[in-house]
């Protein structure tokens, strides 16, 4: 191997990294024109910063009205709890049913 192969000034560029010398340019250019932008804006932002920003006051809480007791229903009109049908039959005779299948 010779010295001029290793070097790399002397390697020919292939189009591919023409490319990617071209898009680090400008990423560099990029960089460099958004620093100035952060540098020129930089006092703007500080003085509006340094502002006190006024809250309003929160608004005072409502307080919700008690709804009016319910009326007490007398006893006789309580409705039975929820009960299992077996196919139409009472509790009574799904019971009798078991019973005489000898079920205990």
């Amino acid at each position: 191997m010779s010295l001029e192969a290793l070097d790399p000034s002397t390697v020919p560029e292939t189009e591919a990294d023409q490319l990617s010398d071209a898009m680090k340019d400008q990423l560099r250019k990029d960089v460099a024109s958004w620093r100035e932008g952060r540098v020129d804006g930089s006092p703007h932002q500080a003085t509006e910063l340094s502002v006190a920003v006024a809250k309003p006051a929160p608004a005072p809480r409502v307080r919700r009205a008690k709804p009016a007791a319910a009326v007490a229903e007398p006893e006789t009109a309580k409705k039975k709890p929820f009960g299992m049908s077996y196919d139409g039959s009472t509790n009574a005779d799904y019971i009798n049913y078991m019973i005489s299948r000898g079920a205990r």
